[in-house]
């Protein structure tokens, strides 16, 4: 789980003025506000759940409960033109995207939007606002944003470069894996059958087992065809492969132009295979 916490009191370059009071960095609507957002891992790959937390916006949070404010995520990628903001009653709520759609790991931003327009008289007591907002009467128009959290790029896995795609015409259980570029992803092409175990056994030991040998095959294709740093056009050009440079230096791993980089032994650092005890039902074999 990632926490990031926006503080309204923190030191910014400059903030919007608007007409009544926004939970933002920076912004001193609130003095002792906080906007706290947790990031996990979501039910399918390409997606995130996110928890909103308002510490000290008593304000904010009363709008929500009354239903004229709501908790929302919005989802871009600057390189596809691609936005997209998901709303949420709950506090908890589920992003997902398609990878097809992005030219890079997506940008989160997390926000309040008032769904409803509002006239409200303010009171630091009562609403946590600034004492200068106490007594004032303010407009707040539906669609305004009252919170604004960071915005999120969540660090590509290796996973999150993959385009799985059938082919009809490779036998069963194989598989070949291609690069495409602008922006770079893995395309894995399998038969129908070993395509199809891939998307309805989630979870399962021998997904776990196929997708880790997926992944060897990946970084051996990075190995033998990426390894020069030197072209401008090069994979430092690239900002997937540039976030994954980094994932495998926070995991403490080799890239693959290391010296020392062997695409079977970072793949089973990232997912291990997992031996199953013998009272489990699949069996398990050296190799």
């Amino acid at each position: 789980m990632t926490q990031i916490i926006t503080l309204a009191n923190s030191e910014t370059h400059a903030t919007k003025s608007r007409g009544y009071p926004v939970l933002e960095a920076g912004n001193k609507s609130y003095p002792s506000g906080q906007y706290v957002v947790d990031f996990m891992p979501g039910k399918e790959r390409s997606s995130f759940s996110l928890r909103h937390d308002m510490q000290n916006a008593e304000l904010v949070k009363r709008l929500v409960r009354e239903g004229s404010a709501r908790y929302c995520c919005a989802v871009s990628s600057p390189v596809s033109s691609y936005r997209r903001v998901h709303f949420s009653e709950d506090a908890t709520q589920e992003v997902s995207w398609s990878a097809d759609d992005m030219g890079e790991s997506p940008l989160l931003t997390p926000m309040v939007i008032a769904f409803q327009s509002r006239t409200l008289e303010l009171c630091s007591d009562r609403d946590d606002v600034h004492p200068s907002w106490t007594g004032r009467t303010v407009r707040i128009d539906k669609g305004s944003r009252i919170a604004i959290g960071p915005v999120v790029q969540m660090k590509p896995t290796i996973l999150h470069l993959l385009h799985l795609k059938q082919d009809a015409e490779l036998a069963d259980g194989t598989f070949v894996v291609d690069a495409e570029s602008q922006p770079f992803r893995f395309v894995v092409t399998l038969s129908p059958g070993l395509h199809r175990f891939l998307q309805y056994n989630t979870g399962s030991h021998t997904r776990n087992h196929i997708m880790t040998h997926i992944v060897t095959a990946c970084f051996g294709l990075l190995q033998r065809d990426f390894r020069n740093e030197g072209d401008e056009d090069g994979w430092q050009s690239d900002r997937n492969l540039v976030a994954l440079t980094e994932y495998l230096d926070h995991k403490g791993l080799p890239t693959w132009t290391d010296s020392e980089f062997r695409p079977e032994e970072v793949a089973t650092a990232l997912y291990p295979h997992q031996l199953l005890d013998s009272g489990d039902n699949e069996k398990t074999r050296d190799g």
